[in-house]
């Protein structure tokens, strides 16, 4: 067996997938193509105990990833975007896009993304379920109420089971479907909101966060598990980068201005933070203090994203250091 390593670029779709191996010195050794479910057994079959493999994300990486894994090959998975920021072609096809990928991974300029485990990777998928349902439930709750609305009719509380009781008494069609579907959602939530709870009392990482004045279960489950690995992150201001809750910098020669906050990673998270900012101002002396101290020279809407970004912060430290907001105690230490 050839004891040089082995650089692969593969250009991955759902039924074939487009393969370039490349030698150390940039020597294209082969090019293929593959049948993706065949994928593994191939590169195993390459004449090297070292292969280095480069793959971009696409919605099912993850059963691909694991495959690759599996038989001893070190794996590097992109975002597309990042490697067109790298290597801009004119052409754009998968002997290209393979070809690329292979020599980037090569030479060292790879712009690996992070991947989590299985485990996280369930509870991602746990929190992003509540989220669109949580959202699904409130786009029902305003049709109902914008109905209401419309027809003139006035129901205190109308989504309580009174409300909704005073509304079916009106026996219009259009208000039952509605109802129908806001009862469906609100279980489905509720369903939800009770795996995320028993999640979150088997995770430590999880409980750590949830004792952030203002963060629940639902918010310490979906933060911690988009974290993951605090210790990739440089510090807190790179956490909060990575959910988007910084500002964009624009800078030409010796001008430089600051825009609105950057909106990358999970729209959802940020989303969610923000909602957890009002109860963070209540409960918390400090954060409220901090709160009006922004409002006062930048107005409330900046002054919730700086909150919203100081619970990142805290979210990372708690993890870091492996203590509670308590034992943390941010407002007599300068650990944010």
């Amino acid at each position: 067996m050839n004891p040089s390593p082995l650089y692969i670029g593969v250009d991955v779709h759902e039924r074939e997938s487009q393969v370039a191996v490349f030698e150390p010195d940039g020597k294209l050794l082969q090019e293929k193509r593959v049948l993706t479910k065949r994928l593994p057994k191939f590169i195993s079959s390459l004449p090297s105990s070292e292969k280095h493999v480069g793959i971009e994300s696409v919605g099912f990486i993850y059963p691909v990833y694991d495959a690759l894994v599996k038989t001893g090959c070190d794996v590097a998975v992109a975002n597309p975007n990042n490697v067109q920021l790298i290597a801009r072609t004119k052409i754009k096809h998968d002997r290209v896009d393979s070809i690329v990928l292979g020599e980037l991974l090569r030479t060292n300029f790879f712009p690996r993304s992070h991947m989590v485990d299985e485990e996280t990777r369930e509870k991602r998928l746990l929190v992003g379920d509540r989220a669109r349902y949580g959202v699904k439930r409130a786009n029902t709750k305003n049709s109902i109420k914008g109905l209401l609305k419309r027809n003139g009719i006035h129901v205190k509380k109308p989504l309580s089971l009174e409300g909704r009781n005073e509304i079916r008494s009106l026996g219009l069609p259009e208000f039952e479907h509605r109802l129908r579907e806001f009862e469906a959602l609100d279980s489905i939530v509720d369903e939800l909101d009770k795996r995320i709870a028993n999640a979150v009392s088997k995770d430590k990482r999880a409980q750590l966060v949830d004792t952030i004045p203002g963060v629940g279960p639902y918010t310490a489950l979906f933060l911690s598990s988009a974290l993951d690995d605090v210790n990739r992150f440089t510090d807190s201001n790179h956490a909060c980068a990575y959910v988007g809750l910084v500002p964009s910098l624009h800078q030409s020669g010796d001008l430089s201005y600051s825009g609105h906050i950057t909106r990358q990673g999970n729209k959802w998270l940020r989303r969610n933070l923000l909602e957890c900012t009002r109860w963070s101002i209540r409960k918390d002396p400090g954060i409220k203090q901090f709160n009006l101290r922004i409002a006062r020279k930048r107005g409330k809407k900046k002054a919730r994203v700086a909150v919203a970004r100081k619970l990142v912060s805290y979210a990372y430290w708690t993890l870091q250091r492996n203590l509670t907001y308590e034992e943390l105690n941010p407002w007599n230490q300068n650990s944010s």
